[in-house]
């Protein structure tokens, strides 16, 4: 499909994006598996019914970028008061819905400042300032779908410009640290 000349680029940029980008969607893995346990930890401490429902939901839909964390919350906020229907308001389900919320807030806060810099600019190598910056970028060309596939564009752009400009300066200085698994 290439010419010849150029099938030993194609094959190290196709290889070094599979091997990025497999450990970008295994950090997306790690990233709904821990926050579904501290989800659940913390709604099963304070006796919140299907906690683990609520949990995973919660870690799926925080991958939507702005919106995902608010269905998440809203999502066991809901199924709190459907599962507490028969009870009190003001002397039950009312401090059940601050705990519940609560546990959303500190999952947000576990996640933005400890779980998504560390997952994501550790699975595609590249600093979390970095990160921060491609997906603002998404959001700013692309909305929601911009935020999404930001990481996985910008990944693929840093493995052709490494391949293909390598003798560029700044190229080099961007993509070191692609270049680490060689």
């Amino acid at each position: 499909v290439v010419p010849s000349d150029q099938e030993l680029s194609v094959t190290k940029i196709l290889r070094k994006t599979t091997h990025l980008l497999t450990r970008y969607f295994g950090g997306i893995f790690a990233q709904v598996t821990v926050i579904t346990i501290i989800v659940f930890i913390g709604l099963s401490l304070i006796g919140v019914q299907n906690a683990l429902l609520i949990a995973f939901f919660a870690a799926l839909v925080n991958l939507i970028p702005y919106l995902g964390p608010i269905f998440g919350g809203l999502f066991g906020l809901f199924m709190t008061i459907t599962a507490n229907i028969d009870m009190p308001f003001e002397g039950f389900i009312a401090p059940l819905l601050w705990k519940v919320a609560l546990v959303f807030v500190v999952m947000q806060l576990i996640d933005n400042f400890l779980i998504q810099p560390f997952i994501f600019s550790n699975s595609v190598r590249a600093h979390p300032l970095e990160i921060f910056f491609v997906v603002l970028i998404g959001a700013k060309l692309g909305g929601i779908v911009g935020m999404i596939i930001a990481i996985p564009s910008y990944t693929v752009l840093r493995v052709i410009a490494s391949v293909l400009l390598a003798e560029s300066t700044i190229v080099q200085k961007l993509t070191r640290s692609i270049n680490q698994d060689e």
